[in-house]
């Protein structure tokens, strides 16, 4: 867990420019008013714990911004994509029935 945030931001974007599997995420906890930001590829990762506003934003936009961005030759199909196709498919198939 690092504890500053310019080394937080500096680790996290190394991270997610370098690999494409990296992912970001914010979890809030109610009760600890505590926000935990990660981003991770599996083998590293980056956590900082943060209750400024302010940070949070400026994290989502950032990592937001960075992972839309993306190639698409890099992107992977994701199996979850392809099993909702096959649910929707089976749905159609069926019609309604008197």
């Amino acid at each position: 867990m690092l504890k500053s945030w310019d080394s937080f931001m500096t680790a996290a974007l190394d991270l997610l420019m370098e690999s494409p599997q990296a992912r970001a995420k914010v979890k809030y906890y109610k009760i600890k008013q505590v926000a935990l930001l990660t981003v991770t590829d599996d083998k590293k990762h980056c956590i900082f714990k943060s209750r400024n506003v302010d940070e949070i934003e400026q994290f989502i936009k950032l990592t937001s911004k960075l992972m839309l961005n993306v190639d698409p030759t890099e992107v992977k199909e994701d199996p979850q994509e392809a099993k909702t196709d096959k649910k929707q498919a089976k749905k159609k198939g069926k019609g309604n029935k008197k």
